[in-house]
């Protein structure tokens, strides 16, 4: 295992992260893996075991708590390095308890720069002896729609990466032209179960206290807020033109429906109430200070009520989109 990594290269940062205790919501997300609609990380699984030979290095960029890593190592029998990037110091934290202890895999944190208002680069954080060996591959999973700055992402992705190299890339929030009636982008599915929330507040006298929120001032704050959480779905060409202008040739694009059990998704949802429904009871970022443990039961209660209003339980169809580039 050694010889993975380059001399000098430490695998495990001596940063403060590492030392701090992992944190209940990382530990939350990272239950997302027991998920159904998880599977949408087999396809980029299935290529990236095509792809990887052995002593190569993948960088999994926005790793997050180690999910992608953790199951390319179980089906992936080889001697490969996988460098975990993100800017979750949370979830770095939880991957390292994971995987921490597996040779072949490292850590790295980028950071935002308040100044600067940016994310660090990979040639930022990364030592001098892999920038000049540089990976073999790149993966981002479930991530790509979170980038403000896309373009120079994608240019220090492809700084780094060799050449013949390749970028797998998916999302289930990219904007898919002609989308098959009956399924969903993801995330629009949050716009559709505020909507329906808005309309439970208003007709059921359960909620009638929460009524003064729907049209107070203060709810453009909390449509924003939801769209801080949930971000606004761009168009594939939005993601294909980038990818292009950072130097990288775009080889394939290919659209999965997943279906996704709604009472997993409601789950997940619930670890974000403040982001779908703060308006309900109010949220300590825009009020100054939390809401009540009632008001919080019944945020929950009401995104029970609204998820199945919108999809009547069962499962819905989630399309995710595969873009594969090379260098």
């Amino acid at each position: 295992m050694a010889g993975i990594w380059p001399a000098g290269f430490g695998r495990i940062p001596d940063d403060d992260w590492v030392g701090q205790p992992p944190e209940t919501l990382a530990l939350t997300y990272d239950t997302v893996q027991d998920h159904g609609w998880y599977r949408n990380l087999d396809p980029t699984i299935e290529r990236l075991t095509v792809k990887l030979r052995r002593g190569d290095i993948l960088l999994d960029y926005s790793g997050g708590t180690g999910i992608l890593a953790e199951r390319l190592l179980h089906v992936l029998d080889l001697e490969i390095g996988i460098l975990i990037v993100d800017a979750s110091p949370k979830f770095l934290r939880v991957a390292l308890d994971k995987l921490g202890g597996d040779e072949r895999v490292a850590f790295r944190l980028i950071r935002y720069l308040k100044d600067e208002r940016r994310l660090q680069t990979l040639q930022e954080v990364i030592e001098e002896p892999l920038l000049e060996r540089g990976v073999d591959a790149v993966s981002s999973t479930n991530a790509i729609h979170l980038y403000y700055d896309l373009e120079d992402t994608l240019r220090s992705w492809r700084a780094l990466l060799r050449r013949g190299g390749s970028a797998f890339v998916q999302s289930g929030n990219i904007g898919v032209p002609e989308l098959r009636q009956g399924s969903w982008i993801i995330d629009e599915t949050v716009e559709a179960i505020s909507a329906a929330a808005e309309e439970l507040v208003r007709t059921d006298d359960r909620y009638a206290a929460y009524r003064s929120g729907l049209d107070d001032a203060r709810r453009a704050a909390y449509d924003e807020l939801r769209h801080k959480f949930f971000l606004p779905v761009r168009p594939l060409a939005h993601y294909v033109d980038a990818l292009e202008a950072a130097g990288f040739r775009v080889d394939r694009v290919e659209h999965r429906t997943i279906a996704a059990d709604t009472a997993e998704w409601t789950a997940f949802l619930s670890a974000y109430h403040e982001g779908v429904l703060g308006w309900v009871g109010g949220s300590e970022r825009i009020e100054g200070e939390p809401p009540a443990a009632e008001a919080v039961a019944d945020r929950l209660r009401l995104l029970d009520e609204s998820v199945e209003r919108v999809f009547g339980g069962g499962s819905f169809d989630a399309v995710w989109t595969y873009i594969e580039a090379s260098s």
